[in-house]
């Protein structure tokens, strides 16, 4: 306690006073701060109580409220992972029930009408994928990737449409967990776009109105919207700034007022009346020629510059010449705003588009630009949009609808309009078709490498996969080798050689092609004065005509050809078109759709269940995260404690000390405040 010097021999009253009320005060404060810890719990309660364990309270405290929202995202996570499980586990079921009817009713036994009541069951199971397709969990569509607010699937022409996009929804769940709590289109429920992909490169030119963005320039690195340096003779140069130019006619811009600002520096003429322009995909300067040949431009680039290099202007030590005013290729870019351009002159004309058992005419002859050709193409509502191969500049149409075998996309000439569809490269099956996207990307299948089982040589008779018999009973076989199988055009050469090899005159007598227009494939035409009717037959068991689409073929006398189904059409293949594909074959009574439905369920129920068991491992690992940040909690807020939690017993023996001390203080101050002068006197 605090007393008053005793080497003090005289104070005066007041500076007792003080020092008593200073005792006393201290006492209060120190009790108060005990009863403040054990009010609280807490032995530190701001930041001046103890500020190297304050500091260390504040990071566990950090600690332990992140991991708080860990654990409340992985318990949202584990929730709709277990809900998306069962969604998965109907999927499957619906899956299985499908399988076991097409594994039942492909048996010849059954009747056409007893298929035709199993496509009504098909069609209650079409109807229950599509309810779970659209199933919500606590956040939100299933199977609707990245944006699980709007429904993933619609109904639409008979078929099946899937909007949703994305690897899945994803949210914060700690350090080491990443996984996604709705499925996007690689779902068996969500398939995956199906297109009709472009072989023609569209080459728009530059004109005025170009982009500079969308200009890859002559190194096809972009434009450098930097400076270069023009010289005109030897000693005119003119610098011309690119900085704040925003399309291709700025660019001519720029270049034409730094060139006429020399002529009116040095009163000659140096351009021509057609000036600065865009030729085409390349930069041209009209120069007007003189008795000398004209005066000569030089372009340099400045410093570390490129905007001269990037316009094509460097070309023989970057001189121009009246002889030579073109720059190199400026590789615009294909994009909405680019003028169509086919490589010929010919007038756009109209184009037939069937999907979804709808038929549409499009007629293109007014369409301008890209995006003319979309809105007319999107206008006829078949559940069909245009999409831009910017890289390699072509364009394709897409489709995002499941149907069945036979509705798909596709794309055919109409006589008369110049071939408008092969021009834009658009056609469903033409030459250039690639044969390993034919039959929903399945390909063809043919005979090969098939030895003589006495020889073990290659037995060319064992290879073949069909013979082609005119109406004049002359025959040959074709041997269909894999290196024929990369496009259309590839398969229909072999035919013709094969032909050709037999003594048949080709193209007089036969010729195997793509049909000229309408709906159709490969064709195969015989000359009108043979007569008789012209015959296919598969050979070796090769599965090569179907696969072409001429197993069902039937030649027409009238125009001398067998037409086959154009095998080029394009769809969305998931879990829809494989219960739609069921459902036709069973009400067309067609044994051989319903195998080969049956095997693509068969796949599709693999897939389910692959996906399901990809599921289910992350919910264990949103799980096992749980556990993890569980313990991580308990040990940060065991530590915590140590650091801010009171010690009940040590604040309660502190607490009757303080107690002690204050009313010791009061006792001695109450005793000295009645003594007088008089009693030192005593």
């Amino acid at each position: 306690m605090t007393q008053v010097s005793a080497g003090l021999t005289r104070v005066p009253n007041l500076f007792v006073a003080q020092m008593q009320l200073n005792r006393i005060n201290r006492g209060n404060v120190d009790l108060f701060r005990v009863e403040e810890r054990l009010a609280t719990g807490r032995d530190v309660n701001r930041f001046s109580d103890d500020s190297v364990r304050a500091s260390a309270i504040s990071a566990l405290d950090q600690s332990i409220e992140r991991s708080g929202q860990w654990l409340r995202n992985l318990d949202v996570a584990q929730s709709a992972l277990d809900r998306l499980d069962v969604a998965l586990g109907d999927a499957q079921d619906v899956t299985l029930e499908a399988k076991s009817i097409a594994s039942e009713f492909i048996n010849v036994t059954f009747s056409a009408d007893d298929r035709a009541g199993a496509a009504v069951t098909v069609d209650s199971l079409i109807q229950k994928a599509f309810e779970v397709a659209n199933r919500k969990s606590n956040v939100g569509f299933m199977f609707g990737g990245d944006a699980p607010g709007a429904r993933p699937v619609e109904a639409m022409l008979g078929g099946y449409a899937y909007r949703g996009a994305g690897d899945g929804l994803r949210i914060d769940l700690g350090p080491g967990v990443d996984v996604p709590l709705t499925l996007g289109p690689g779902s068996p429920l969500g398939g995956t776009s199906a297109r009709v992909a472009g072989s023609v490169e569209l080459r728009p030119p530059v004109t005025e109105d170009t982009p500079v963005a969308d200009l890859l320039g002559a190194r096809g690195t972009g434009i450098d919207l930097g400076s270069f340096r023009l010289a005109i003779g030897d000693a005119t140069t003119q610098t011309i700034d690119l900085s704040g130019v925003d399309t291709a006619g700025d660019i001519a811009d720029a270049i034409e007022a730094a060139i006429r600002a020399v002529e009116a520096e040095t009163e000659q003429t140096i351009l021509g009346p057609q000036g600065v322009r865009f030729d085409a995909r390349a930069l041209r300067i009209d120069l007007e020629p003189d008795g000398g040949g004209g005066p000569e431009l030089a372009f340099t680039d400045i410093a570390a510059g490129t905007a001269a290099a990037d316009l094509g202007l460097l070309m023989d030590g970057g001189m121009v010449t009246p002889t030579e005013d073109a720059g190199a290729d400026l590789n615009p870019r294909l994009s909405w705003l680019s003028p169509i351009e086919t490589g010929d002159e010919l007038p756009l004309g109209a184009i037939r588009i069937r999907h979804a058992g709808q038929t549409r005419v499009v007629d293109l002859s007014s369409a301008r630009t890209m995006q003319d050709l979309r809105n007319a193409i999107e206008a006829t509502d078949l559940g069909v949009r245009l999409e831009l191969d910017s890289e390699n500049g072509t364009i394709n149409l897409v489709s995002d609808l499941a149907v069945a075998r036979g509705f798909g996309l596709s794309v055919e000439e109409i006589d008369g309009n110049d071939e408008t569809a092969s021009r834009l490269g658009i056609r469903s099956f033409s030459g250039a078709t690639p044969v390993d996207g034919l039959n929903d990307g399945a390909g063809v299948r043919i005979i090969d490498d098939q030895v003589d089982p006495i020889t073990g040589e290659i037995d060319p008779e064992r290879n073949t996969d069909f013979r082609v018999t005119l109406g004049n009973g002359v025959a040959f076989d074709v041997d269909l080798r894999p290196e024929d199988l990369g496009t259309i055009a590839g398969i229909a050469a072999r035919i013709n050689a094969a032909a050709a090899d037999a003594g048949v005159l080709v193209p007089g007598d036969f010729e195997a092609g793509v049909v000229a227009s309408g709906p159709g494939g490969l064709a195969l035409r015989q000359d009108p004065e043979i007569g008789g009717t012209l015959t296919l037959e598969p050979l070796n068991a090769s599965r090569a005509l179907q696969d072409l689409g001429l197993g069902d073929a039937a030649f027409d006398a009238a125009s001398s050809m067998m037409i086959g189904e154009d095998v080029g059409q394009v769809r969305v293949r998931n879990l829809f078109s494989d219960l739609l594909d069921l459902r036709q074959a069973l009400s067309d009574d067609d044994v051989s759709g319903i195998g080969l439905a049956g095997e693509s369920i068969e796949q599709r129920l693999e897939a389910v269940a692959q996906v399901r068991a990809i599921n289910g491992g992350n919910g264990r690992r949103v799980q096992d995260a749980a556990d993890r940040q569980e313990d991580i909690v308990f040990l940060d807020q065991a530590t915590r404690s140590g650091l801010r939690d009171t010690n009940f017993a040590e604040a309660a023996i502190t607490l009757s000390q303080l107690q002690t001390q204050l009313q010791a203080s009061l006792q001695v101050t109450a005793i000295s405040r009645q003594q007088s002068l008089l009693d030192f006197l005593g």
